[in-house]
């Protein structure tokens, strides 16, 4: 079944596989609050959002991880 995008359907792409890794800061501060990569993405923002609720959560892309 293909899939679908405002009643189109999608052309079919092979799967990639990245492993991005980002950091998540306080705008106002500039303190790092998380980071890891992608593939925790959705769960780390809303726990830091939750850690730190007065924060202003930006996200910067870098090209790996913060330790290794």
């Amino acid at each position: 079944m293909p899939d679908i995008w405002k009643g189109r359907p999608l052309p079919d792409r092979g799967l990639a596989y990245t492993d991005l890794h980002y950091r998540l800061y306080d705008e106002r501060t500039g303190q790092v609050l998380s980071t890891n990569s992608l593939a925790a993405v959705a769960a780390d923002v809303l726990r830091t959002q939750r850690e730190h609720p007065d924060a202003v959560i930006v996200a910067v892309e870098y090209d790996g991880p913060a330790w290794t």
